[in-house]
């Protein structure tokens, strides 16, 4: 037995400076969560007390989204190893900016929101996210079967906190969302003045992590953005919509100048490019090289090119060559020729798409002072006048003759003039100048509240909605959009899209907050408290009297009241399950060991 006991601890002190955590490192580098949960929990078993492995495995719980519990083993690693982890400061950041928000599980993803204004992204991130997993997954040849993480942050600061970007790179690149540690992290539209296409762009961050996990991550910055960028619609319609006229002129001008961004100069980041016009331009660059490819040689080269960038670690040239003749030199020089000749959707009067920060405005009706100079700015002037008197025709036809001289440039003239159409029931006038003003600035939600409310005042109920819903997924904060929408959904006799219009509106006027926690789930530590420790094997969530904490195993410490309490464990991933009946004394610390079973019924014998 002695010997057997020597060996066992010769066994575990080689195993220790062999490194054998490095294994579960390099499978979350590759993106491989679930295989490195299986090998950081069997080594938690063989080797609890070592601080790499509690490293690791805290490495792997920050993943999964458990950051309380990655902060426990990161504790434990610091008190064993007197010297604090790397991964703290971003550990207990994320902890800290994320602690407070509201979850909105669903079928494959989980939406974790601020509280407040908020929590109305929450329905449609679901339903979007749901549709692009539907298509994209198969493209991309990846299956989900646990739920992806997604989280929505308040401020471009709490995004710069866990995001590991700068505040000054988010600004000067316009990062608004992320792909990494395996979820899903994007700001809300709240912190833009008109908003952005926040749901595309959560379609766009669902592609990265299809193509990381798919690849291993092994695929560089430049091909990961261009396969994004081009399916990032396709939840909504067909694959590789038209670039916007805004990026179409950019990438226009690039060539004309020669001076497209290379490939390689879009490492290790696309946020880390000097300006909102270059990262545009270098979207609107990778995004046509996809399409160069698919045309080349079809919707298989996705998959073929990720697989071949996989086996050959990470290599580009081999998979390159095997699939287009050529190593990844050759077929840059060729698609840069291809470019040359590809018509571009350049719009005349495109307006300048960049992310504008703010208080978000919200309203069709807000005053934007864009005007022009000279007799057309006269005209306009006047026309000011005249609206504001409420003499809606007169002023429409001083608006015309503005628009007539400066062209549809001016924003807030564009949509005065259609607002006193509209109101005039020139409802054909509007539609066509709202129409045109759609093509030049797509991403304007003021356009598509007018072209609402002309759908509503003509009658025309599904015009309406196409439009509403358009203004919905760039700015979700006007509450227009969701008292149309609600009204919509009585008139095309949708009850779903009624339901979710009301709980929208209940989320935008505080009517749904998030309750008070019980003191069953959560205690504030005091001199009388009792401190529960459970280690289990595999790792469980844990339910203490009959309500989740939101915590899961190792569990350190946690304060209870003393009394009597019910614990339940469960793994749900292995069917796993285990109950049990505590009693505690003031000031007690009480520290249990279990192993899980299958799921049974009964409550196990109490422990004391």
């Amino acid at each position: 037995m002695m010997r057997l006991l020597v060996l066992l601890c010769f066994s575990v002190s080689s195993l220790a400076q062999a490194g054998v955590e490095s294994r579960v490192h390099q499978l979350l580098n590759q993106w491989r969560t679930s295989e490195a949960a299986t090998e950081a929990e069997a080594l938690l078993t063989t080797l609890p007390d070592l601080p790499a492995i509690q490293e690791a495995a805290a490495r792997v719980k920050f993943f999964q989204g458990r950051y309380q519990d990655a902060l426990d083993l990161l504790r434990r690693a610091r008190a064993a190893a007197k010297r604090e982890s790397p991964l703290l400061p971003l550990i207990q950041a994320t902890f800290e900016e994320t602690r407070n928000h509201v979850a909105y599980p669903g079928r494959h993803f989980t939406v974790h929101v601020p509280p407040g204004p908020d929590q109305v992204l929450a329905d449609y991130l679901h339903e979007a996210l749901e549709e692009a997993l539907a298509r994209h997954g198969p493209r991309f040849g990846v299956t989900v079967k646990e739920p992806i993480r997604v989280e929505v942050y308040s401020s471009l600061e709490s995004f710069a906190q866990v995001s590991t970007l700068s505040l000054e790179a988010i600004k000067t690149s316009g990062t608004i969302a992320l792909c990494k540690f395996d979820r899903l992290m994007l700001v809300t539209p709240r912190v833009t003045l008109r908003g952005y296409d926040w749901l595309d762009t959560a379609s766009h961050e669902l592609i990265h992590l299809l193509i990381s996990r798919r690849s291993h991550n092994s695929v560089p910055v430049w091909l990961h953005e261009g396969l994004a960028k081009y399916h990032e619609s396709g939840w909504r319609g067909d694959y590789g919509e038209p670039l916007a006229p805004y990026a179409a002129e950019l990438l226009a001008k690039a060539i004309q100048k020669d001076e497209l961004i290379s490939f390689a100069r879009m490492s290790p980041s696309m946020a880390l490019l000097p300006s909102q016009e270059a990262t545009a331009t270098a979207f609107a660059e990778v995004k046509t090289a996809i399409e160069y490819m698919l045309e080349q040689k079809g919707d298989g080269v996705v998959i073929g090119l990720m697989d071949g960038i996989r086996e050959g670690n990470g290599q580009l040239d081999p998979a390159f060559e095997k699939l287009f003749g050529t190593d990844l030199k050759g077929f840059e020089s060729s698609w840069t020729q291809w470019l040359k000749k590809r018509p571009m959707e350049t719009v005349t009067g495109a307006r300048k798409s960049a992310l504008e920060f703010g208080r978000n405005r919200s309203s069709a009706d807000d005053t934007d002072p864009s005007r022009p100079d000279g007799p057309a700015g006269r005209r306009a002037r006047l026309g000011d006048m005249l609206y504001r008197r409420g003499h809606h025709e007169a002023a429409a036809i001083e608006y015309q003759r503005a628009v007539d001289k400066a062209g549809t440039g001016y924003p807030g003239l564009v949509h005065r003039l259609a607002d006193c159409l509209i109101a005039t029931r020139a409802f054909d006038a509007a539609r066509d100048l709202l129409n045109r003003s759609a093509k030049q600035a797509p991403d304007d939600p003021r356009t598509w509240i007018l072209l609402g409310r002309l759908g509503l005042r003509a009658e025309r109920w599904q015009e309406s909605r196409q439009a509403y819903e358009e203004a919905n997924r760039i700015n979700p904060f006007d509450p227009e959009v969701h008292d149309a929408l609600a009204q919509l959904g009585i008139r095309l006799q949708d009850d779903a899209l009624h339901q979710r219009e009301l709980r929208a509106k209940a989320r935008l006027e505080g009517a749904e907050r998030p309750k008070a926690a019980s003191p069953k789930e959560s205690v504030t530590p005091t001199k009388d408290a009792a401190y529960l420790t459970l280690v289990t094997s595999p790792w469980a969530e844990v339910l203490i009297d009959d309500q989740a904490i939101g915590r899961g195993t190792p569990l350190t410490d946690y304060p209870l009241t003393p009394g009597t309490h019910e614990i339940e464990l469960r793994n749900t991933a292995l069917g796993l399950k285990k109950r049990l009946k505590i009693t505690l004394k003031p000031g007690q610390r009480l520290h249990k060991e279990l192993k899980l079973g299958r799921e049974k019924d009964a409550l196990d014998n109490p422990i004391e």
